[in-house]
C-alpha cells in the first residue's frame, strides 16, 4: 500500500500543486479541507484517484481551533502543511496573519504528538523565504548573503503595527520558529523538513478565475496588462509551483531533507527580465514560447548580483530540474489569457 499523506491547504496556489504531484507519485492522499463544497472542484481534477480511494477528504472548518486535526492526523505516514494566509488586504495584522500561521502550524503538530506520535514519520512545512531575508525592500545585493542559517529579525510587536507585507514575513517566520520549538520541547520523533521558497509563479492548479489570481501570480497578470517598469533595479529570487511542489513530495522519506530548512529556488528574477519575457510574448506568441530559451540572457544580470546562497536545495534535492524563467512566466501567461478569455 502506498504511504498516507494528510495534506493541508489543498484548495490553494502552491497546495493544489503539491497535490497533484502527490497524487502523480502515488501516494495515498487526506486532503483536509474546510467545506464539503471545496472539493468538488478537486474531485473533477483527479477523479482517478477518487475512485480509486487514493484521494479522500476530511473536512477542517478552522485551523486554528483547538483539536483540529485530532482525527485528520490518524493513520498518516506523513504530514504536508501548506495551509497558511498570503493575504495582503487584510484589516487586522494579528487576527489575519500572525495567529492563523502560528496556531495552524501548532495544531497540526500538537494534533500529531497526541493521535499519530508513533505513526507521522515526518512533517513537510511550507514557510518562506520570507523567514529568512530580513531586507527594507525586496532587493536582494549588496555584501550579505542569505542561506538557511540567517533567520528574518521581524517582531510580533512591529508586525501588529506595520504593514501588512511586513506582518506577511512576520507570520511565516513565527510560525517556522514555532514548529522548531514544538518539536524540541516536546522530543517530537517525527522529523520536520521546512521548505523556505521566495515568489511562487506558475501554472494555477486551483480553482481560479481572472479575478481570483493568487498574490504572486498577479504581479505577471499586473504587468501583462501594463507593462511597464516601476523599479528597474528590483530582483528578487523566484521558483516554479511546479518545481515547489516536486520537493514537498521528493521531500518525504528523504534522509537529506529530515530536519532541515531549505530554500527552494533556481536563482533570480527582475521586473525587467520579466517585463522583456511579456513584451516579447506578447508580440510573438506561441513562436516565442516554442523558441530557444533566452532566460540565461535575460536573467545575467540578476545572477551576478548575488545575495543568496542557493546549494543547499540542489544538493538535496539533485533530480530536482527547475523550469526556465521564461517557461514560468511564459505557461502562466497563456493560462492567464484563457481566464481573461472566459471571464
Amino acid at each position: 500500500m502506498s504511504p498516507k499523506v494528510l495534506l493541508t491547504g489543498s484548495t490553494g496556489f502552491i497546495g493544489a500543486a503539491v497535490l497533484a504531484e502527490l497524487i502523480a507519485k502515488d501516494y495515498t492522499v487526506v486532503a483536509a479541507i474546510r467545506s464539503a463544497s471545496k472539493a468538488e472542484y478537486i474531485k473533477a481534477q483527479h477523479p482517478d484517484a477518487v475512485a480509486s480511494g487514493k484521494l479522500t477528504f476530511v473536512i477542517v472548518l478552522d485551523i486554528t481551533a483547538p483539536g483540529a486535526f485530532d482525527e485528520a492526523v490518524k493513520g498518516a505516514e506523513y504530514v504536508v502543511h501548506v495551509a497558511s494566509p498570503f493575504v495582503l488586504n487584510v484589516s487586522d495584522n494579528e487576527k489575519d496573519l500572525l495567529v492563523p500561521a502560528r496556531e495552524g502550524t501548532l495544531g497540526v503538530l500538537r494534533s500529531i504528538q497526541k493521535n499519530a506520535k508513533d505513526t507521522v514519520k515526518q512533517v513537510v512545512i511550507t514557510a518562506s523565504f520570507a523567514s529568512v531575508f530580513d531586507g527594507p525592500v525586496y532587493i536582494l545585493k549588496g555584501d550579505r548573503i542569505y542561506d538557511e542559517s540567517v533567520w528574518c529579525k521581524n517582531t510580533w510587536e512591529e508586525a501588529v503595527k506595520k504593514d501588512a507585507s511586513y506582518a506577511y514575513a512576520t507570520s511565516k517566520l513565527v510560525a517556522e520558529q514555532a514548529a522548531w520549538d514544538f518539536q524540541k520541547a516536546e522530543n517530537a520523533k517525527f522529523a520536520i523538513t521546512v521548505l523556505n521558497p521566495p515568489f511562487v509563479f506558475g501554472p494555477m492548479y486551483q480553482q481560479v478565475t481572472a479575478s481570483t489570481v493568487n498574490t504572486s501570480n498577479q504581479i505577471i497578470q499586473g504587468f501583462n496588462k501594463t507593462p511597464e517598469n516601476p523599479d528597474p533595479e528590483h530582483s528578487f529570487i523566484e521558483v516554479d509551483v511546479r518545481d515547489l511542489a516536486y520537493a514537498h513530495v521528493a521531500a518525504l522519506g528523504n534522509p537529506k531533507a529530515e530536519n532541515q530548512r531549505i530554500i527552494v529556488s533556481p536563482g533570480y528574477f527582475s521586473y525587467s527580465s520579466l517585463i522583456e519575457i511579456i513584451k516579447k510574448y506578447q508580440a510573438e506568441g506561441e513562436a516565442y514560447a516554442k523558441g530557444p530559451d533566452d532566460s540565461d540572457e535575460l536573467l545575467k544580470r540578476e545572477r551576478a548580483i548575488g545575495g543568496a546562497n542557493l546549494a543547499k536545495v540542489k544538493e538535496v534535492f539533485p533530480d530536482l530540474k527547475f523550469h526556465s524563467y521564461k517557461d514560468t512566466v511564459v505557461d502562466t501567461l497563456r493560462q492567464l489569457k484563457e481566464l481573461e478569455a472566459a471571464a
